[in-house]
């Protein structure tokens, strides 16, 4: 039976990189005593996936990953279990049943939103910044030049940004920040077209004539599209008690 991890990633914990936390659940679940199911054939490994790789020095609120039961576990119980072995700056959220028809986590996920804070002073007041984003989300094209290790391309950023604006930052975020504000976006992610949050704000810098001031990043959520409507991976599935 597939149920779907939600897990957040804080403190240290966010300069570990996307193979060891991999790592880090496989022991993890081992010492929860957790009937995960393994693989068949000469090197068995458990069997989980992960629905976005986060990026190190990125802390979370939404994190996922799938795993194979071999039998059909209590909800409340294994998320219990699994946070009782985490370490600090680890947090289980949830721990749901995925129906049969259930896409996994990295085929599904098709956006990401985050926040992110200023570590620095920025030259504009919270008026102007607003008025800045506006001018960059309000043009009809966001065009850029996109380097990969193997070619680059020009592409339009406007339809891979889903939303963007200034809002309050939660206090846990004011603690880091030299604002009490910051900006939220939401951005296309996924195997086609993967957009980090560090490139648009790159361009949105450029275009509010801001020379790269230091900003902090919050992984909000991730996100599946059913029926072109945007919903949490967190909301595919069911608790079973």
């Amino acid at each position: 039976m597939r149920y779907r991890v939600k897990f957040q990633k804080y403190g240290v914990m966010k300069f570990v990189g996307h193979l060891d936390i991999m790592r880090y659940f496989q022991k993890a679940f081992r010492r929860a005593e957790l009937p995960i199911r393994y693989s068949e054939g000469f090197n068995p490994h458990q069997i989980m996936s992960f629905a976005a790789p986060l990026g190190v020095g990125i802390t979370s609120d939404g994190e996922y990953m799938d795993v194979d039961m071999k039998v059909e576990v209590n909800s409340a119980d294994a998320c219990e279990k699994l946070d009782a072995v985490m370490v600090d700056g680890m947090r289980i959220a949830a721990f749901k049943a995925l129906p049969d028809t259930a896409e996994k986590a990295m085929a599904a996920v098709s956006a990401a939103s985050y926040l992110l804070f200023y570590k620095e002073e920025v030259s504009l007041s919270k008026e102007a910044l607003i008025e800045k984003l506006h001018a960059f989300y309000d043009a009809n094209q966001i065009m850029i030049t996109k380097k990969t290790k193997k070619s680059e391309r020009e592409l339009d950023l406007k339809p891979l940004i889903f939303d963007f604006k200034v809002v309050d930052l939660p206090e846990e975020l004011i603690e880091e920040s030299v604002y009490s504000y910051g900006l939220q976006m939401m951005v296309s992610t996924g195997s086609t077209d993967n957009i980090k949050p560090e490139l648009v704000m790159e361009h949105f810098h450029k275009s509010a004539g801001l020379e790269n001031p230091q900003f902090g990043i919050h992984r909000l959520d991730l996100f599946t599209k059913i029926e072109q409507e945007f919903v949490s991976l967190g909301d595919v599935g069911y608790d079973v008690e």
